[in-house]
């Protein structure tokens, strides 16, 4: 589980030396084929609940944070297009048979947005999942990669805010769904 929060802290890193260089992007000789980025940074924190499809371990509470940029080119009769990253991590403790539950996620998704106020989400992509399972009788530990595919609803508050309404299922071994709550900021 350790690899996993690496991971994420170089992934932070990264969205923020490149959001530092926001001035070299801006020129109009710009860095990606000669064309400056008009699109926006998300950056936001995530609740969820990760449903774990193991009858006896209940489902873990779970807190992450959203990377992403939104591209500038409409899409679909104005709807943009984003990509992001989302770093997740859950964990549930069953006191009555001292078992816990551990879960940490990292998913890469392309997502679309449908236009208004009050917008249609779809979003497709990959999820890396490390799974632990500890209790008196056995432990267990599973990693994975799979497809993910999910929908939401989500509210834009001004022109920098959004909150979202999102369910996410992988279709792997591990076999989890995730039902999450967004605050993001766009920039």
């Amino acid at each position: 589980m350790n690899r996993i929060s690496n991971l994420a802290k170089i992934a932070l890193f990264g969205v923020f030396a490149v959001s530092a260089n926001q001035a070299a992007l801006a020129q109009d000789d710009g860095p990606f084929f000669g064309k400056h980025a008009k699109g926006k940074w998300i950056v936001g924190i995530k609740a969820a609940k990760i449903e774990n499809n193991i009858e006896e371990i209940k489902d873990a509470d779970g807190f992450g944070i959203v990377l992403g940029y939104q591209f500038d080119s409409p899409v679909g009769g104005n709807g943009t297009s984003t990509v992001e990253l989302e770093y997740i991590s859950g964990d549930d403790t069953n006191i009555q048979t001292i078992a816990s539950y551990d879960a940490d996620i990292l998913n890469l998704f392309f997502t679309y947005r449908s236009p208004g106020t009050l917008y249609f989400k779809a979003k497709a992509g990959l999820s890396y999942s490390d799974i632990e399972l500890n209790s008196p009788a056995f432990r267990s530990t599973n990693e994975d990669v799979a497809f993910a595919l999910g929908l939401g609803i989500g509210y834009h508050i001004g022109d920098y805010g959004v909150v979202e309404l999102e369910y996410s299922a992988d279709s792997g071994e591990n076999d989890l769904g995730v039902l999450g709550l967004n605050a993001l900021l766009e920039f």
